[in-house]
């Protein structure tokens, strides 16, 4: 079996491969012609081969995807910042693209092999769609910054504000169709359909919300545990501690999927005002002297937990589950 790190960038990427003692680099094309080639290279004189390769943006995915369809070749995601410190580890100072690929393939070589499989093909549509309707939202609300500021400004800036009035009605009517096409692809996919179901019978969640989640919840491993989830949303606690003078509070990562934790805030914000479960759990950290975006912040991890439940046991929101009202005092 060959074994193969790359290094991937916007029109090229490197590739280290080892086959036995030999080392062989080589650079490709990033375009469907440089992955045909590299396939072939791949496999030469190997009926199968392993590769890692870091998830940089948007630049690795098509050719990881044609990867994952050839049956020959298997294919590792490693979060870069891993791969950073891993090669930090290995005292590696210089940086080229090429010592990236030497050093991931030492990762490979290393570390335990996780195989990475591509999402299906309508939840890469669905994750396009939402990523592009999150964009528009946040050019609106510049939009609307913009517009609020040249009104101070004075009578003399009316045409500019015509021709922002005119660009945030532009950007709303192409929200609304992003919105739609989200809509029509949930609604041809029956997975994507009772998902998005099931998560919207969450409290605080709505239809714009529910699709944003399941959209960044239906990419990930089938058999990834609640803990891992939360870690992947950069909801985990991390402890910062040195000896017995520094001990200072603890705060969540923020080393994951930053789209997930956004998804999450207002419908938990919503639901520990309005809903009688959620906001008994809200109280009870509010009382036991948290602060109160501590409290939503354990509010956000503890909906994770529960939609984790929900999507793997295909059951709708149970309040109970999440925090038993009315709980016998512990003596």
């Amino acid at each position: 079996m060959n074994q193969i790190g790359i290094d991937i960038s916007n029109d090229v990427f490197d590739a280290t491969l080892q086959q036995g003692d030999l080392v062989v680099r080589r650079q490709f094309s990033n375009a469907p012609t440089g992955h045909r080639h590299f396939i072939k290279w791949a496999l030469r004189q190997a009926s199968s081969a392993q590769v890692c390769l870091e998830a940089t943006g948007i630049y690795h995915l098509q050719l990881a995807l044609a990867l994952d369809q050839h049956g020959d070749i298997e294919v590792m995601m490693v979060n870069p910042c891993a791969a950073r410190r891993f090669n930090q580890a290995h005292m590696v100072r210089a940086k080229t693209d090429a010592i990236d690929a030497d050093g991931l393939l030492l990762y490979l070589q290393r570390m335990p092999f996780r195989l990475w499989s591509a999402p299906r093909e309508a939840v890469l549509q669905l994750q396009s769609l939402t990523h592009r309707m999150s964009q528009l939202d946040k050019e609106i609300t510049r939009e609307r910054s913009r517009l609020h500021a040249v009104r101070r400004a004075g009578p003399h800036t009316r045409p500019v504000q015509q021709d922002i009035q005119a660009h945030i009605k532009q950007l709303q009517r192409r929200l609304t169709v992003m919105k739609a096409r989200a809509g029509e692809v949930i609604g041809s996919d029956q997975q994507l359909a009772e998902d998005t179901r099931l998560i919207d019978s969450a409290p605080g969640f709505a239809e714009l919300s529910a699709t944003k989640l399941v959209a960044e919840l239906s990419a990930l491993p089938d058999d990834m545990l609640p803990t891992q989830w939360v870690a992947h949303a950069g909801l985990d606690p991390r402890p910062c501690e040195s000896g017995s003078s520094q001990r200072p509070p603890r705060r969540i990562s923020k080393q994951g999927n930053v789209r997930i934790r956004a998804a999450l805030y207002m419908p938990a914000l919503v639901a520990a005002h309005n809903n009688a479960n959620v906001s008994a759990y809200y109280e009870k950290l509010l009382a036991n002297g948290k602060p109160k975006m501590v409290a939503l912040v354990a509010v956000m991890r503890r909906l994770l937990h529960a939609l984790w439940g929900m999507l793997h046991h295909r059951q709708e929101w149970d309040g109970d589950k999440f925090y038993r009202l009315n709980q016998p005092e512990t003596t």
